[in-house]
């Protein structure tokens, strides 16, 4: 099984994606890491809204979120109400162009498409108002 995780900056309009294996603490923290990385070091805050995975939660991810990241504020949405998170549609926009009826063979091809989504909606989008997301490759 493939997990996506991703973040959208609305800034810019700018999605950022990332493909893992796994749905792990240290998969999410992995993540934290790359978009922390990709943020202007002169923004003070980021705040990521997310829903109440446990891996969101766990102690793991708080412990690395103190020590790695102060700026970065995780905002948790009211359990069952995803439909307040933004990035919801595009979730729904990707699943409706890449994935949906479409034949994979194996995960990189499910990343390969998220990926090239993702770099189209990049490229379709570009509001230039910050640049604080860039193109990675995104599976791992």
């Amino acid at each position: 099984m493939l997990n996506v995780f991703g973040v959208c900056d609305y800034t810019n309009d700018k999605m950022y994606t990332r493909c893992y294996k796994q749905k792990k603490s240290s998969q999410f923290i992995d993540f934290i890491n790359k978009v922390d990385s990709l943020c202007d070091p002169s923004i003070k805050q980021v705040f990521i809204v997310l829903d109440n995975a446990s891996i969101h939660r766990s102690n793991k991810t708080r412990e690395a979120m103190k020590k790695k990241h102060p700026r970065i504020v995780l905002v948790f949405l009211p359990t069952k109400a995803p439909e307040l998170n933004l990035i919801e549609v595009r979730w729904m926009w990707m699943q409706r162009m890449a994935i949906n009826n479409s034949t994979f063979e194996n995960e990189s091809d499910i990343g390969k498409a998220v990926s090239d989504w993702t770099k189209n909606y990049n490229k379709t989008h570009n509001n230039t108002t910050s640049h604080i997301l860039h193109q990675l490759p995104i599976y791992v």
